[in-house]
């Protein structure tokens, strides 16, 4: 494996939460609005998914299913972004840090957020992200960098990442049943998006979810957001949902012109929130965030140079 000839060393950090994701990944953004709105301070770790690093020995040792968002706080090491956000909320929910989830468990709020985060886990967001580059006849409205040969290139990074991880898959003998498991997941899911019907089907599927959600703003359109006035983590799920189907051009296939009206105004609000202005690469400034804030001894990681190819990667895979 690459790490083995030097090309991937393991970060050493000393103190404080560190957070080791993709900026581009779906999963990874939920951790980052939530650090945010929380106002916690973390470092940012940026893994170099293009090319593998999420399946060097050292990342595997945080996490055997080599995905990120990983969170480390001193000797605490929380996989998977579900688990990273309860975690944060119970440990930083006190004063400025504002609570994501209710702490009352009967209460209607915390049953409809519990609802919803079910609901919404079941749409497979990375297999509908890949699948909009192979069926061109959708007529969709990409937005940079997910455009022109770029569509391509994701296409060709996924399928180097999926080589990649079916070598580790058969070098790593501690972890390589859990990288098999994703070898076969991959494989299974590349298959369906293939498949037009198939594809339409989970289509489908994601126009009836939002259609529901969006009947129930229409129904609760005195609360500012999905489930109370208070922004929560089925908030954070929806929205930057929405934002990867803005981002692959969804929005006129399934909200906009007069299709789903109080979706698109929810969907407006969201995007103005400075946490997500923060959490989401739509301009430079995130960069320029990242790069003051990484310390000066420790490696940033190749993908800097090339966010399209960062990009590629994270929507094909589940990272």
């Amino acid at each position: 494996m690459s790490d083995k000839s030097g090309q991937f060393k393991k970060p050493e950090f000393y103190d404080g939460l560190v957070l080791y994701f993709h900026p581009y990944s779906y999963y990874s953004q939920k951790v980052l609005l939530a650090l945010h709105e929380k106002q916690i301070e973390f470092t940012p770790y940026v893994i170099d998914v293009s090319n593998g690093e999420q399946f060097a020995s050292w990342f595997l040792n945080l996490n055997p299913k080599g995905e990120v968002p990983v969170l480390q706080d001193g000797c605490f090491i929380i996989p998977d972004s579900a688990h990273i956000i309860g975690y944060l909320e119970n440990k930083y929910s006190k004063g400025k840090q504002r609570r994501l989830i209710p702490t009352d468990t009967s209460s209607k709020e915390f049953q409809k957020i519990r609802f919803y985060q079910r609901t919404l886990k079941r749409i497979p967001i990375g297999a509908i992200s890949l699948g909009s580059f192979i069926h061109e006849d959708l007529n969709l409205n990409p937005k940079p960098p997910f455009i022109g040969p770029i569509r391509k290139t994701c296409l060709e990074t996924n399928e180097k990442v999926n080589r990649i991880l079916k070598t580790c898959a058969n070098q790593n003998d501690v972890n390589s049943g859990s990288l098999f498991k994703k070898v076969e997941f991959q494989e299974k899911r590349r298959e369906i998006i293939s498949d037009r019907v198939a594809y339409q089907k989970l289509l489908d599927a994601l126009e009836t979810v939002l259609r529901y959600i969006e009947n129930d703003l229409k129904n609760n359109s005195r609360e500012k957001w999905l489930c109370s006035d208070e922004l929560s983590i089925a908030d954070i799920t929806l929205g930057l949902m929405l934002h990867r189907l803005y981002s692959l051009g969804f929005e006129d296939y399934f909200w906009t012109n007069g299709k789903m009206p109080y979706l698109e105004n929810y969907f407006q609000n969201f995007k103005s929130r400075e946490s997500f202005q923060k959490s989401v690469p739509t301009t430079m400034s995130i960069w320029k965030d990242i790069l003051r804030k990484v310390p000066s001894n420790y490696k940033f990681g190749a993908g800097v140079l090339g966010m399209a190819l960062f990009a590629a990667t994270a929507l094909a895979h589940r990272v």
